[in-house]
């Protein structure tokens, strides 16, 4: 889009007149230098009104009595009519190429606006794509290196496959070996239940036999006193028997005959 003109007729009306009232004619450059600011179409287009205001007012100043201002103005009618034809057609023809001109520069600086624009939308884009390009750099980068660890994955994969294969190529001998191992701890899983089995009856049975061997201690104690009192018992009828002993033997109480001798035996 074209940009608005910024400088209004006023202000070259005040700039035109500020120079003509110093005694330095308004041109066109002096009116731009005067401004600062403004194309020069537009200011000339602005300035040529500002002369043609001049104008009317000088001839509106002019005052004269009627009859010689008639005259006068007859006279100059004539002249001006005779002269301003071609000046008219030559001001035409200049107030034309103004206007194309003043048009012409207005198209152009609409066009550098636009271009101006267009410029700053570019170097916007500009400034993005080379972030993208960076972005897109790193990111290149940083998938180099994640596929140079695929590859390092890759390989100790191929590494860990080969060793693999090995594993399974010897998997019948270890399955066999694995078969043979579980037979054996399986034999000698047996062997330690048939041992717990076989120690807890023996625990079982020391026990009982250490209750039996207390039981039977008490009890040759027991027979033993007895026997010490059926000894002296058959002591004492030995001395009596002793006599009778070509006779029928007579069993003592503890099963012994008595001897010969006539001497006595104890047993303990």
């Amino acid at each position: 889009m074209g940009r608005e003109a910024t400088i209004t007729p006023e202000q070259v009306s005040a700039v035109a007149d500020a120079l003509k009232a110093e005694g330095i004619a308004p041109t066109l450059r002096a009116v731009r230098e005067r401004l600062g600011t403004g194309s020069m179409g537009t200011i000339n287009k602005l300035l040529q009104q500002w002369k043609a205001g001049q104008e009317r007012q000088a001839a509106a100043a002019l005052v004269l009595p009627p009859a010689l201002q008639r005259a006068v103005l007859d006279f100059m009618a004539a002249e001006l009519a005779a002269a301003r034809a071609p000046l008219e057609a030559d001001l035409a023809e200049q107030q034309q190429a103004a206007a194309d001109l003043a048009a012409e520069n207005e198209r152009q600086t609409a066009a550098i606006d636009d271009l101006t624009a267009q410029l700053d939308q570019l170097a916007a884009e500009k400034a993005t794509a080379e972030g993208r390009a960076e972005q897109l750099a790193a990111d290149l980068a940083g998938s180099k290196e994640d596929a140079a660890r695929e590859r390092q994955a890759a390989e100790a994969a191929r590494t860990e496959l080969a060793k693999a294969v090995l594993r399974l190529e010897a998997m019948p001998r270890l399955e066999a070996d694995l078969a043979a191992i579980r037979a054996e701890l399986a034999a000698e899983r047996q062997a330690r239940i048939d041992a717990e089995q076989q120690a807890a009856v023996l625990t079982a049975q020391k026990t009982n036999l250490e209750g039996r061997l207390v039981d039977a201690k008490k009890e040759a104690e027991r027979i033993g006193a007895q026997l010490e009192k059926v000894q002296a018992r058959a002591e004492q009828l030995a001395d009596k028997l002793a006599e009778a002993h070509t006779a029928q033997p007579i069993e003592t109480p503890t099963g012994e005959r008595p001897k010969a001798s006539g001497g006595t035996s104890r047993r303990r």
